[in-house]
Order: C-alpha cells, then sequence, then structure tokens
C-alpha cells in the first residue's frame, strides 16, 4: 500500500468496483445490488463517529472486528442501517462476506497490502454457522408434490364444472395457470426466478411460450449463471402445460405465467392502444369501459397483438401460499408454505436418490460438486446404512 492510497477514502472506489461487477454480466442484477447497499451501509456505519472520511489507511482487522460484533449485536435504538433488525446468523455471515469481497477487491486494486476482513482477530465475533444442515432447508417432499398436485387438479375441475353454470371463465383460465405452475416446480427442478419476472432485474421477463418447446420436452430460460439454458420439461409438467396453453390461446411472445391482475392487464391494453396504435385517450377509455371481464381483456391483447406482464417472484410465492391455504397444506418452516425453491430441492432429492449426483447435477444446471454439497445428507444416510452392513457382515463373518 501505497502512501497515496493510505490516504485515500474507503468509499472512493465503490462505483468502480460495481462496474468490475457489472462487467460481462458477472454475478447477477440482484447480487450487485445487495452487495452495493451492503458496503454502502458498512460505509455509513464506518462514518458514523467522524468528521472527515475513513481512509484505507484507517482500516484494518480491529475495526473489521468492531463491525463483525455490530452485525452480531441487536441495537433498537441505533440509527445505523444495519441494526434496524436483529440479523439471522445466515444473513451476519453473507453481509460480513459482501463486505469482504470489496475490501478483497480493493487489496487487488492496490488499495491495502491484504485483507483485514480475512484475518482470525476481524472474524473471530462472527457466528460460526445458524445450525443448518444440508437437509434442512424447505424441498418437498412425496407427499407434498401428491397433495398440492391433487389439489390444483381438483381446483381445475372444479372451475370447468363452474362454466357449465356461467362461472367467469377466467377463473378456468388461472386455475389452469395455477396448474402448471405447479407441475413446472414439482418436476423440472428449474428455479422460480427463471420462471416467472424478476421487478429488480429487467432481463429477467419471465419464461415466453416461444421458448417452450412441448414436442422436445425442454425449455430455453435464462439462468442464474447469466446465460440462456435449455431446460427439461418432464412429462408430468408437459401435460399441465399442454392443456393450459389450449385454454390460453396465448402468443408466442407471451409469458407462460402472466398475471391476471385486473390492474395490471389493464393498463397494458391502455398502454398498448395509446403507444402502439395511436390511439386518442378517450378512444381508449371508451374501448376498455366496453370491456366486461378478464376474458375480455385476454381478447382485447389477443386481437391487438398486445403482451400481458408475467407474474413476479413475488407473485409466485403469494400464488403457492393461496393454493396452500386453500389446499389446507401448512408447513413447520420459517415458510409455512410451499416455497417455489422447496420444488426445485425436492426435485434434487429425488434425482439424487434415483440416479445419483452427476445425473441430478445435470438437470439442476448445476455443478456435481455444488450438488454433493447440497445434498450431502443423502449419500451420509447411505453411507451410514452401508456402513452397518459391512459391520454386520464383519461381526458375523
Amino acid at each position: 500500500m501505497t502512501a497515496e492510497s493510505s490516504d485515500t477514502p474507503v468509499a472512493d472506489p465503490l462505483d468502480a468496483f460495481l462496474r468490475s461487477k457489472a462487467k460481462g454480466g458477472a454475478g447477477s442484477g440482484n447480487y450487485r445490488r445487495n452487495c452495493e447497499r451492503v458496503v454502502r451501509d458498512f460505509l455509513e456505519w464506518l462514518a458514523r463517529d467522524g468528521e472527515t472520511p475513513v481512509t484505507f489507511g484507517d482500516l484494518d482487522a480491529p475495526t473489521l472486528r468492531r463491525f463483525a460484533r455490530a452485525l452480531t449485536i441487536h441495537d433498537p435504538a441505533s440509527d445505523e442501517p444495519l441494526h434496524r433488525r436483529e440479523l439471522a446468523a445466515g444473513t451476519v455471515l453473507t453481509y460480513y462476506a459482501q463486505v469482504s469481497a470489496y475490501v478483497g477487491w480493493c487489496v487487488r486494486e492496490g488499495y491495502l497490502d491484504r485483507n483485514p476482513a480475512q484475518q482470525n482477530v476481524a472474524k473471530e465475533p462472527l457466528p460460526k454457522n445458524d445450525g443448518r444442515r444440508s437437509g434442512d432447508q424447505q424441498a418437498w417432499t412425496d407427499d407434498h408434490r401428491r397433495r398440492i398436485t391433487r389439489h390444483v387438479d381438483r381446483t381445475v375441475d372444479d372451475a370447468l364444472d363452474g362454466l357449465d353454470e356461467g362461472d367467469d371463465l377466467f377463473e378456468a383460465v388461472r386455475s389452469y395457470r395455477d396448474r402448471a405452475l405447479v407441475y413446472v416446480l414439482c418436476y423440472s427442478g428449474v428455479r422460480g426466478g427463471e420462471l416467472v419476472a424478476d421487478p429488480k432485474d429487467d432481463r429477467r421477463t419471465g419464461l415466453r411460450w416461444r421458448d417452450v418447446s412441448l414436442a422436445d420436452n425442454t425449455m430455453t430460460v435464462f439462468s442464474k449463471k447469466q446465460r440462456w439454458s435449455d431446460r427439461s420439461l418432464p412429462t408430468q409438467a408437459v401435460a399441465a402445460v399442454e392443456r393450459y396453453r389450449r385454454v390460453l390461446d396465448p402468443r408466442p411472445d407471451w409469458p407462460v405465467f402472466p398475471t391476471f391482475h385486473y390492474p395490471k392487464l389493464y393498463a397494458t391494453v391502455r398502454a398498448g392502444l395509446a403507444d402502439d396504435h395511436d390511439w386518442s385517450e378517450s378512444a381508449v377509455e371508451a374501448y376498455v369501459d366496453e370491456l366486461s371481464g378478464h376474458a375480455d381483456v385476454f381478447d382485447a391483447l389477443r386481437e391487438y397483438d398486445l403482451t400481458p406482464p408475467s407474474i413476479t417472484t413475488d407473485g409466485a410465492r403469494r400464488t403457492m401460499r393461496r393454493l396452500c391455504e386453500a389446499a389446507d397444506l401448512t408447513l413447520d418452516d420459517r415458510h409455512g408454505y410451499l416455497a417455489p425453491h422447496g420444488g426445485r430441492r425436492g426435485v434434487g432429492e429425488v434425482m439424487v436418490r434415483q440416479r445419483g449426483f452427476t445425473a441430478a447435477a445435470r438437470l439442476l444446471d448445476n455443478s456435481e460438486s455444488m450438488v454433493r454439497e447440497h445434498y450431502s445428507h443423502i449419500e451420509a444416510r447411505d453411507l451410514a446404512a452401508d456402513a452397518g452392513s459391512a459391520f454386520e457382515e464383519h461381526d458375523t463373518g
């Protein structure tokens, strides 16, 4: 570290650090945003007592140790952003790791000789872990899949019966959409964020019908690795998606899982007629006033070649929560319902048990080492059974 760099405020290289994370699509948009927020909180924490900026010459292991301790202590009276709520152990470790990543980058850029955040004295106050083992995260079980798929199957049947009694076609179409979402989550192993829109990342607008090939049992998603990836759509899911497509009658550029929220659909029609078809405001409002329901809204979208918005990640979670409540399916965990990512982990559990780690990694679009880490509880259980058998054979031999 030069004398010049030691006098550089710790906050100065932040913009360059964030640009480096964005270069070439490195890291997800969400990661960059979360990292920026945490590092800015750290910089505010550094500056809380002083009138002059904290420089790299001031940044040492004792300072990072105090920061680590601050993350682990709840202080309701503090105005510091990181102290507005008590943080879980896993969150503490994540926040500290993001700050350490920034400081480590500054080391590589020559602002520091070494990363004080990685010194043992600095990390000592951090929680070791939150006690979570690989099998402690939510994974949909066979019973979960059976109960939730039976519920959505029954909901579709009820909606079809309702059509004979004059019920709104919208409810039937939405029930088909919900069933297709459940089946894809149950059997494909795709991340929820690869299926629906993420309002925080404009590259993620939701899976499109043009990217689904039911004949080939595949779909092309924008993956967590920031690239387009062909993923498998097992037969169980294909049947539900095919029936849903028939009743929705979508355009190729429509999202597979569009919102059914009235205000958003009507806003899409209004904006499309005004912007794409140059309708006057009065003509748009007169037309919209004549639409009597969701079925008419979707007819309008088709007629004028307009694209409804996809449901969002939050919308997918709300949908699963609503379906679980209706199915009287409650989980005793921090979610309380079948969270979308639990479907992916459930698929991983089945694949590891039935086909092994390599096949599971290929289906989940993950490295085999990561799958082995995430599902190590399965291997440990199998090894325990094998070791027990080995000792029985040895003792009786």
